[in-house]
């Protein structure tokens, strides 16, 4: 189970791609009510769940009780920056949240991005080859030689 919560439109539609990619993945998407709308209307199946008004807010259908109760394995919540008080307290609490109760957390939109790609990648079994370091020493190198 995945939480998005990208307070910024063109962050939510950068991420567009890689919200299809955790769907055809197969993971539930979750969302906060202005990233829920924008993913449905654009054909995604992604539920709404409200944004915490506090740290106390345990709401049934609430982002922060799902958090707390360990339905929400991973949350990506990319702050907008903006002095809109309640975005950033609820934004704030999100990330608070995930981090004291153990959800992986990512806060930027280009790692958001390309963890997807590389899930899509590990699950079409296309691993990236892996080198010991000790191969990168024996390389040529620029500069002096012996």
């Amino acid at each position: 189970n995945i939480l998005l919560s990208i307070a910024n439109e063109d962050f939510r539609k950068e991420f567009l791609e890689a919200a299809k990619i955790l769907q055809k993945l197969g993971y539930n998407l979750y969302g906060t009510p202005g990233t829920a709308k924008f993913y449905e209307s654009r054909g995604l199946k992604i539920v709404s769940v409200e944004k915490p008004s506090d740290e106390d807010d345990d709401q049934k259908a609430g982002a922060l009780k799902m958090i707390k109760d360990g339905e929400i394995d991973m949350t990506i919540n990319i702050p907008e920056g903006t002095d809109r008080k309640d975005e950033i307290t609820a934004g704030y609490i999100l990330r608070r949240a995930s981090v004291d109760f153990g959800s992986s957390l990512v806060t930027n939109i280009k790692c958001a991005v390309m963890l997807s790609e590389a899930l899509e990648l590990d699950a079409a079994e296309k691993k990236p080859v892996l080198n010991h370091i000790a191969d990168f020493h024996k390389r040529p190198m620029m500069g002096f030689s012996k």
